[in-house]
């Protein structure tokens, strides 16, 4: 009887701990931040940009309209590369514009590493597999 009894609290010890822990809110102090993906337009970056793209091919430059509803239009006088149109915003402070050519309907996308009022530089890549960095002025 007397090992019954002792089995009986030891098992209701161990329930009470497994309770415990897995009810526990969470004991590492790590608190999980939301993010915001949330697009927008920055109206800052409205209007005419003047830059470049780098790649394989070289140095092409572009002018780029980005306009307030959201669209972009990217020109070139380039031989390498083509004029391009699509979308742009802003998301987690960051820029991003994402088109297609009007040579063949590659898909574009400028990721902005930094962006201000005044530029704006990152990455671009292509769905043909070109890709290279991009650096912009508003004028």
């Amino acid at each position: 009887m007397k090992n019954l009894i002792l089995n009986c609290l030891i098992i209701i010890i161990v329930s009470t701990q497994m309770i415990n822990i897995s009810c526990s809110s969470d004991d590492n102090g790590i608190e999980v931040a939301e993010v915001s993906s949330e697009r927008t337009i920055d109206t800052k970056l409205v209007g005419t940009w003047n830059g470049t793209l780098e790649g394989s091919f070289g140095t092409a430059i572009f002018v780029f309209t980005l306009q307030m509803n959201g669209e972009i239009i990217a020109e070139t006088d380039s031989q390498d590369l083509c004029t391009f149109q699509g979308a742009w915003w802003v998301s987690n402070k960051k820029f991003t514009a994402s088109g297609e050519d009007e040579c063949g309907g590659t898909a574009i996308e400028l990721l902005g590493n930094n962006a201000s009022s005044t530029e704006i530089s990152g990455n671009w890549t292509a769905s043909n597999g070109n890709g290279g960095t991009f650096s912009m002025t508003k004028q």
